[in-house]
């Protein structure tokens, strides 16, 4: 037992225990009057505190392991004490991510209260110190503690915290330029607002956005949309300036002067949409149909081209929002998938098993994989390349490294199947044309590794839709609507498999839904 005088020049009542603890602890509960111990002079230096709080932390373990919350303070006491965290992590012999984790987790009361009571681990704790300050989003992590879903739960939080912050940010650009922003679309006989659509120029022409001229006439309703811009600068492009035949081929010229479609990326905007809060005053008349719109009792009367054409303008709005929610699904699968590619599969010394069986196949099957340009775009990700090339790592293996060679041909062959991957791969599900192999190949060998598939990656495989009834092309209607609306709101009634979805979700394992619409001829009652 070692026992620490302090302050350093030691009086008999200034020593306290640095090692033994339950000795102590044990003699006073015996009664022992005294016990045997080594006196040591207290080094309260950083490199003495540091050798300390590590020594305590590593014998603790050897007899009774901390709890993740005590090892979280104990890590933190010798960041505070100054000690780097690589050689934290040096000393612990522990990865840097959670030595960070640590830091994290003891820097919010949240997250080192849910480690303590047990309902979290360290890493879990770390993901939710993201989220302390929304209690929905924390509720929802702590809901899929302990599962494999967390992960996948994380990142589709980090996704839906990216678009709010996109929109507020869209907010406070078109707010300080002095338009009023509009929380919902409004109904579209609102003559307090009217629709950029709905009005016309003095001449009768149909009014454009060249018209928006004043803010201070006119609210903005932020619609989040995808737009195509520069891969290098993110200026917007022009879709009628791309090539799309090169898309997939990185050595196809593109024709003329358009452009080559690796050269643009697809990226998720806040676009705004105009609605005039005082016509005259802008200089603008309301479209014919508004001056003799009369409210429409539901069965009754036909209804005339501006309804049909506003709930048609309705359904694309509805089938588009889905589309972007998908694709945000799509996303949040991606990061944990690749990051579990990464730490699972490609981190080892040697493959794991089947991965030479698993390779062979996808090059039998598909000779030209490996020059997939979106492959050649992960690789170095996957593989953890940083800034050297996959050439450099190939050629600097040993003659006798064949187990690290083939964990690198493996890397190839999952980054290619990761590029045939994309956040809209849910589209293919019903599509007569796969690449072969192709993303359901990819997923069942992941899960055949231990790989929790999200719910928009089981679709790909097909496991999602089996459970309902229908054509296949049905099940995948309905399925995908499932994976929209699945994450709020209340069931209400089945949903029947032959009709067309909107706010629905999925409960137990069955698909219900709030509202059933017909997306070619929505009802309208009364003034919407």
């Amino acid at each position: 037992m070692c026992c620490n005088p302090s302050p350093p020049s030691p009086p008999p009542a200034g020593i306290e225990v640095r090692d033994g603890q339950r000795r102590t602890l044990a003699a006073r509960e015996a009664k022992l009057a005294t016990i045997p111990v080594y006196v040591l002079d207290a080094d309260d230096t950083t490199p003495g505190a540091a050798e300390r709080i590590a020594h305590q932390i590593v014998a603790n373990d050897q007899r009774s392991a901390l709890t993740d919350a005590q090892r979280a303070r104990g890590i933190n006491q010798m960041l505070l004490v100054g000690v780097s965290s690589a050689k934290v992590a040096k000393k612990l012999s522990v990865g840097r991510d959670t030595v960070d984790a640590a830091a994290s987790v003891t820097e919010s009361a949240t997250a080192l209260g849910a480690l303590e009571s047990g309902q979290l681990s360290l890493a879990e704790a770390a993901a939710l110190t993201e989220f302390e300050d929304d209690d929905e989003a924390a509720q929802a992590l702590l809901t899929v503690a302990g599962t494999p879903a967390f992960d996948h739960r994380v990142a589709q939080l980090r996704q839906n915290r990216i678009a709010a912050r996109a929109r507020a940010e869209a907010e406070t650009i078109h707010a300080e330029k002095g338009f009023a922003i509009l929380a919902e679309r409004p109904a579209w006989r609102d003559t307090s607002h009217v629709a950029l659509r709905h009005l016309q120029t003095a001449d009768g022409q149909e009014t454009t956005e060249a018209a928006v001229t004043d803010p201070a006439q006119w609210a903005v309703l932020l619609v989040e949309d995808t737009v195509l811009v520069d891969a290098v600068t993110g200026e917007p492009v022009d879709e009628a300036d791309i090539d799309w035949s090169t898309e997939h081929h990185a050595d196809r010229q593109p024709v003329d002067a358009a452009r080559h479609a690796n050269t643009v990326v697809e990226k998720t905007a806040w676009v705004p949409e105009y609605y005039c809060r005082d016509p005259q005053a802008a200089g603008l008349h309301l479209a014919e149909f508004f001056t003799r719109a009369q409210p429409i009792v539901c069965g009754q009367g036909e209804r005339n081209d501006a309804e049909t054409a506003d709930a048609r303008a309705e359904a694309q709005r509805a089938e588009r929002r889905k589309v972007l929610a998908l694709n945000k699904l799509g996303l949040a699968a991606q990061e944990v998938r690749r990051a579990w590619v990464r730490d699972h599969l490609l981190a080892r010394k040697a493959p794991v098993k089947g991965a030479a069986v698993f390779v062979a196949t996808c090059l039998e099957r598909g000779p030209g994989l490996l020059a997939d340009h979106a492959g050649r775009q992960v690789i170095a990700e996957l593989l953890s390349l940083g800034q050297a090339s996959l050439r450099d790592t190939v050629t600097t293996l040993a003659a006798t490294a064949d187990a690290r060679a083939q964990v690198r041909l493996l890397g190839m062959v999952l980054a290619a199947l990761e590029g045939r991957t994309p956040k809209d791969a849910w589209r293919d599900a019903t599509s007569n044309y796969k690449p072969v192999p192709g993303p359901a190949d990819y997923l069942a060998f992941l899960a055949a590794n231990g790989y929790l598939r999200s719910a928009i990656e089981q679709v790909l495989t097909g496991d999602r839709r089996r459970r309902l009834r229908g054509t296949r092309t049905q099940r995948l209607r309905l399925t995908l609507a499932g994976l929209v609306h699945g994450a709020g709101g209340r069931a209400e009634q089945p949903i029947k498999h032959n009709a067309n979805v909107s706010n629905c979700n999925s409960v137990g394992g069955e698909l219900h839904c709030r509202t059933l619409i017909s997306i070619t001829r929505p009802s309208v009652c009364g003034y919407q």
